[in-house]
């Protein structure tokens, strides 16, 4: 029965080791309890362990039981329990050596053998071995020698040696598999994955619908008279070019084509606006916008409700504190709150989608506090699909 035992444990680790958690250990040596003149390996030693199963910094754990020779008058046997860090270090090799220390109790028994204690006494030991993983199994043969010190004890010899040959097992529950990564593939890089994409074959960087068709040129924006130039945050628009340049947009009057662009957008070679950074507040972990943000989402309403031609895109995105996954939450939740309120300020939702990114896309550094400030952001792009009438009701 026993060997059936052994066998069935060999065989599991054999066939799953490189992926078991721990590795269970039978050693066997020789044991040198009198050092004074010399060292004297003359009693045998029999060893369990067990340990974590990887390399770098672990704990063990070991049970030990010393055979003392007929000839020795005071003591029969040794019994020792202890606790060990052992640092494996790794060599990218089959070898690797390592190192332990820790501390433990030993109990010494009487030659009578009757298993009587005859002395008790905590110890602290230390050392160092040699491993050589067998292929891909991951069983691994080990050489091992420490000096072990007893605390407090009252006989002429306090320390021993210790040499051992043994093997160890891995074994318990093998860790989660990765999850499959989803393979996108866009065979004309438009976006839309080949699936879903109607029109496969669009040239690379022209613009595309949800269903990745080029979208149509947009109309000849109807122009609207605005003497002051507007910012979404109520800043001065810098002038950001000598000429004429009514809106602050950087292009010419008579090339703009979307004179009243706010300053706060980026904009195309006509001047009309693709995007902007708004700065809107949340309450701090929250996706509801702050009293202070209000009155920024109602510019940006009156802006989208006079400026009929635009599809808007919301994009949410936050600094690096939590986790990646609460991150993207929080985004698409902050990104729809905007939508929610531009909507009640009468923008038509056929207009507004949304998307969160979570922190996978900073503008700032995370590591102060004004670059996460300038990381939790929304983000509106503006596409032009379509002609509509910009004098109809939204």
């Amino acid at each position: 029965m026993k060997k059936l035992l052994l066998c069935s444990l060999l065989a599991s680790g054999l066939l799953c080791a490189n992926e078991r958690a721990y590795e269970f250990g039978v050693n066997s040596g020789m044991t040198s309890i009198k050092n004074e003149n010399s060292i004297k390996l003359e009693n045998g030693t029999f060893g369990l362990t067990i340990q974590k199963n990887r390399a770098g910094l672990e704990p063990r754990f070991d049970f030990e039981y010393v055979r003392i020779g007929e000839n020795d008058t005071i003591v029969s046997s040794l019994i020792k329990g202890s606790i060990n860090a052992v640092y494996e270090f790794d060599l990218n090799s089959n070898f690797f050596p390592y190192i332990l220390a820790g501390a433990g109790y030993e109990q010494v028994q009487d030659p009578d053998k009757k298993g009587k204690i005859f002395e008790s006494n905590p110890f602290m030991q230390g050392g160092a071995g040699l491993g050589y993983r067998i292929g891909e199994s991951k069983i691994v043969l080990r050489a091992e020698a420490k000096v072990l010190q007893i605390i407090g004890g009252d006989r002429e010899e306090e320390n021993e040696v210790i040499a051992v040959l043994g093997i160890g097992i891995p074994f318990g529950p093998m860790p989660k598999a990765p999850e499959p990564k989803l393979q996108i593939i866009d065979t004309d890089g438009d976006g839309v994955m080949d699936e879903l994409d109607k029109c496969p074959d669009t040239p690379i960087g022209v613009a595309v619908d949800g269903a990745g068709c080029p979208l149509p040129e947009p109309p000849a924006p109807q122009i609207i008279k605005e003497t002051i130039p507007v910012s979404f945050d109520d800043n001065e628009c810098p002038i950001k070019i000598d000429g004429e340049d009514r809106d602050r947009d950087g292009i010419e009057d008579a090339v703009d084509q979307c004179p009243n662009t706010p300053c706060d957008f980026t904009v195309d070679s006509k001047g009309c606006p693709v995007k902007a950074n708004l700065r809107i507040h949340f309450e701090t972990d929250k996706a509801r916008i702050t009293d202070h943000s209000r009155p920024l989402v109602e510019k940006f309403a009156d802006f989208l409700v006079t400026n009929k031609g635009s599809i808007v895109h919301i994009v949410g995105h936050t600094d690096w504190r939590g986790s990646d996954n609460y991150n993207m939450i929080l985004s698409k939740k902050r990104a729809k709150s905007v939508r929610d309120a531009l909507i009640e300020l009468g923008v038509s939702s056929s207009r507004l989608s949304t998307e969160g990114k979570g922190e996978s896309e900073p503008m700032a550094t995370n590591k102060t506090d004004e670059g996460m400030a300038l990381n939790r952001r929304i983000e509106v792009n503006l596409t032009y699909p379509q002609e509509i009438n910009r004098g109809g009701e939204e």
